[in-house]
């Protein structure tokens, strides 16, 4: 019989699901702000939603005692198909009983530590479809060191957001989602407001650092760069980061296999008879898909 967390003690399980999701949520940083959905069982792996496309504006007055002319409702398919992931490490009994590793904490931590990059990852790699603004509104062929993520780059973000006409999120701000190498010039403006001084946004979202030119900024450690040509013949390393407002982005699991964690202790069984190891996994399914790609900004920006 294969013993589960399920089948621990209840402290044991509690303990180990504190340990787990407290490294797992640490990384869980680019999903913030995203619609998140849970999949029925038994209605398949793939979910659709439909786009509508707005209406035309109309500005000819109606004549009097006609009725407004039937126009079609136009709409675009937005499908995302569901995926498992998961990893397992094999823990031996030898070193469980020998190591200063109490109750194995630090390998289910860094087990929930993998689950957690993992899922941002999968986020991150879809945030990479998004709309492509390099620094300073330049081509990859032109591109300099001196085009960073700045104050002024970030008001023509804003801008550039409201023209594809995104929703602001309910406090009124969009979201930006920058790296640790990028994040220096933004600190610098003079009109940085730090997270802490914030007094009528409501909660943090996780890794929140500050709120510039209607942006509330988050720190993602999952640092994505690409080399862009510059103006001399030297390479220019541009780093990604996200900005986008509500209803833009997706994330989404299923009822019955949401991402956690499972333990086999080691104990005697036809494939481990001598019960010389325990396992240790987490698993389960999950998908991001941007929703509007008009409405996510892939922002390239060198680091000065």
């Amino acid at each position: 019989m294969t013993e589960v967390t399920t089948g621990l003690t209840g402290e044991m399980k509690t303990y180990y699901d504190k340990v787990f999701l407290a490294r797992a949520e640490y990384d869980l940083v680019l999903k913030e702000g995203a619609q998140m959905r849970t999949h029925s069982t038994g209605e398949g792996k793939t979910i659709w939603f439909n786009r509508y496309t707005p209406q035309a504006i109309e500005t000819t007055a109606l004549s009097e005692g006609v009725n407004p002319s039937i126009c079609p409702i136009s709409a675009a398919n937005v499908s995302v198909v569901l995926a498992e992931y998961g990893t397992t490490y094999k823990i031996s009994r030898f070193l469980s009983t020998t190591s200063i590793d109490v109750n194995n904490r630090e390998k289910i931590a860094l087990l929930g530590q993998n689950m957690g990059q993992t899922m941002n990852r999968i986020v991150r790699n879809e945030l990479e479809n998004g709309t492509v603004r390099i620094a300073n509104g330049k081509a990859a062929s032109t591109v300099a060191a001196s085009d960073v993520l700045d104050g002024p780059e970030v008001r023509a973000i804003v801008q550039q957001l409201e023209i594809n006409k995104a929703q602001a999120y309910e406090s009124g701000y969009f979201l930006g989602k920058v790296n640790p190498y990028t994040k220096t010039t933004l600190v610098k403006s003079t009109a940085w407001l730090n997270a802490k001084t914030y007094s009528d946004v409501g909660d943090l979202y996780k890794g929140e650092m500050g709120e510039l030119y209607g942006v509330r900024f988050l720190n993602n450690i999952d640092v994505n760069s690409g080399a862009g040509t510059g103006a001399t013949s030297s390479l220019v390393t541009m780093y990604h980061n996200y900005f986008h407002g509500k209803d833009a982005i997706g994330c989404f699991d299923l009822a019955t296999d949401q991402p956690k964690l499972y333990i086999v202790t080691d104990k005697a069984d036809s494939g481990n008879p001598a019960a010389r190891f325990g396992l240790a996994s987490w698993a389960g399914t999950y998908a991001s898909k941007i929703l509007h790609s008009d409405w996510v900004i892939l922002s390239k920006s060198s680091t000065g």
